[in-house]
């Protein structure tokens, strides 16, 4: 019986859920998707045998300890992992068994000193080793561009049909195989380890914000579950219970004097980080809002790491709030960034479209890079356009630290790997 694989993603951060029978295995859970993998465990009527972090994360929260009580399975780690958590530890050879199949285990040092790769009927789970078009960053906990070259030669080794599926991804990809990487990722060709070695070494990423407190909770395992209500649930609670509920609101000034929820307190993300132990101190429950979600998971994902205990996502932000035909306030036509990105992707798909028909086909070309972002805006909660045009004067905004400062994992520029390479 073939394996059936569902992904959830939240910003750049990728999960795994492998479904054999009536038996799972999740893979990389983060903590703001606790009720997604609740409901797909629920609908498909599952057992899930085995909770899986593919290593120690240091960019996000991962809520292994919280669907390990959520669904009665252990928390399956390296052998190296370093945690205060009741793991089933595991070693190169290992199996999880679930279902008529079973994940094979392979050591990958490299990017962490505890990273593994999950192998299961043709798909490889890399974690944070191996992504697409690049690899993991080597100076996160123990981690050494020399075991990392290591994992890759062995890896390199699998069948080039292996689909690849890594943790997190910057470029709005999927998944890929290794035979694409092998002919298209320039890490993957480096066949000198000495010039391997030194390309990790002379790459400075700048290190996640908070990235001890978030390895210390994930160590430990004592994330608190950041919980989804509805725009009714929310109404109710904000309303019966004003004192011991409030809605933070983490969009932009502009947007949110364009329409808003009341009562909601405007906390635009970027200033979350600087006032996230304020924040977290706050008596009763917090609701976090954006437009449509992307936004609010990674300001409650702050407040989690500065202790917050009764965080809350309202689900669908408030965009699901008006579908729901719920009351907001509106103070104000301000023309708000997501209508200056449609303004513009707009008026460039329609000039592209005109001038491939006028003048000539290849101005096509616009109205494909155009969409092309926008598919990535919309998969990753990542759009370029806004980020340029937040950079002009009447929607600039002071930053401050927060959840989205500093690097990741990527050494692509981005989250948790490193920089492609310029083969001579």
């Amino acid at each position: 019986m073939s394996v059936a694989i569902t992904s959830f993603q939240t910003g750049p951060c990728r999960s795994y859920l492998l479904v054999s029978g009536a038996e799972g295995v999740l893979i990389d859970p983060h903590v703001s998707l606790v009720d997604s993998y609740r409901q797909a465990v629920k609908k498909a009527g599952l057992t899930v045998r085995a909770i899986v972090d593919t290593h120690t994360h240091a960019d996000h929260i991962s809520s292994a300890a919280l669907c390990a009580k959520a669904f009665g399975a252990p928390v399956v780690m390296s052998a190296a992992a370093i945690s205060q958590q009741d793991l089933r530890k595991v070693r190169e050879g290992d199996h999880v068994e679930f279902g008529d199949t079973k994940i094979e285990i392979l050591d990958a040092p490299g990017h962490t000193d505890d990273s593994i790769a999950l192998r299961c009927e043709g798909n490889l789970f890399t974690g944070d080793v191996l992504l697409i078009g690049s690899v993991g960053r080597c100076d996160f906990q123990n981690g050494s561009p020399e075991s990392m070259f290591e994992t890759l030669a062995k890896l390199k080794l699998l069948p080039g049909e292996t689909i690849i599926h890594p943790a997190h991804d910057y470029q709005g990809h999927t998944e890929s195989t290794l035979a694409a990487e092998l002919e298209n990722n320039s890490f993957l060709q480096e066949t000198s380890q000495d010039a391997f070695v030194a390309t990790a070494r002379s790459t400075v990423i700048p290190k996640p914000a908070n990235m001890d407190p978030i390895i210390e909770i994930n160590r430990a395992g004592s994330a608190g579950e950041i919980q989804l209500l509805s725009p009714q649930e929310a109404q109710a609670k904000l309303t019966q219970a004003p004192n011991d509920w409030t809605l933070l609101d983490v969009r932009t000034p502009e947007e949110y004097r364009s329409v808003h929820i009341e009562p909601s307190q405007n906390v635009p993300l970027d200033t979350v980080g600087l006032r996230a132990k304020e924040l977290a101190a706050k008596p009763g429950h917090l609701i976090l809002s954006c437009q449509s979600g992307a936004r609010a998971k990674k300001a409650a994902e702050a407040l989690a790491v500065a202790g917050a205990p009764n965080l809350y996502l309202l689900d669908g932000a408030i965009t699901a709030w008006q579908k729901a035909d719920l009351p907001v306030k509106r103070t104000g036509p301000a023309f708000t960034l997501i209508r200056q990105v449609h303004t513009i992707a707009g008026s460039m798909i329609l000039i592209g479209a005109i001038l491939a028909l006028a003048v000539h086909p290849l101005w096509v070309i616009l109205c494909l890079f155009v969409g092309m972002g926008l598919f990535v805006a919309g998969t990753t909660g990542q759009c370029m356009m806004a980020i340029l045009l937040l950079k002009l004067p009447w929607n600039k905004i002071e930053a401050t630290p927060g959840p989205s400062t500093g690097g990741g994992c990527s050494m692509s520029g981005g989250g948790c790997s490193m920089p492609q390479s310029k083969k001579s």
